[in-house]
């Protein structure tokens, strides 16, 4: 389940460089981050991502997809358990102080609206973008 947030992050390359940025949106297995000049698909980084305590979290990631002048399609990699609680941690942080008033569980599956045909052809320009971010921000499983 992806939420629509502006989290705070730090980017910092695989030379050390650290860049802030602002997370648009988060699930458990990725994020959909600002726009990075130096950053391509497959390309490996990490995330630090502040706790509700201030303390920050560092997360290992790739970039999946590349959306020009817009933002980075990324998934974390290698998470924990413990890690994934963590940014469900951050993600109900966020909300309440978003003020937004029900906390979903991000751990659940979200509603399916096409059951018959399980690969719908996706035209829209828009919808085919949700779902690029969508195979990026899955969790990964094994």
């Amino acid at each position: 389940m992806r939420f629509s947030l502006d989290i705070p992050a730090v980017l910092v390359s695989k030379h050390g460089e650290r860049r802030q940025t602002y997370l648009q949106q988060i699930s458990i297995g990725g994020c959909f981050t600002d726009w990075e000049e130096y950053l391509y698909p497959g390309d490996e980084f990490r995330l630090e991502i502040q706790l509700p305590n201030r303390n920050k979290l560092p997360l290992k990631c790739k970039a999946i997809y590349r959306f020009e002048n817009t933002g980075i399609g990324v998934r974390f990699i290698e998470a924990t358990d413990f890690e994934q609680e963590l940014i469900s941690a951050i993600i109900e942080n966020q909300m309440m102080l978003e003020g937004l008033p029900e906390f979903p569980d991000p751990f659940a599956e979200p509603p399916e609206f096409i059951k018959d045909d399980p690969s719908p052809r996706i035209t829209d320009r828009r919808e085919r973008r949700e779902a690029m971010l969508d195979d990026a921000m899955t969790l990964e499983v094994g």
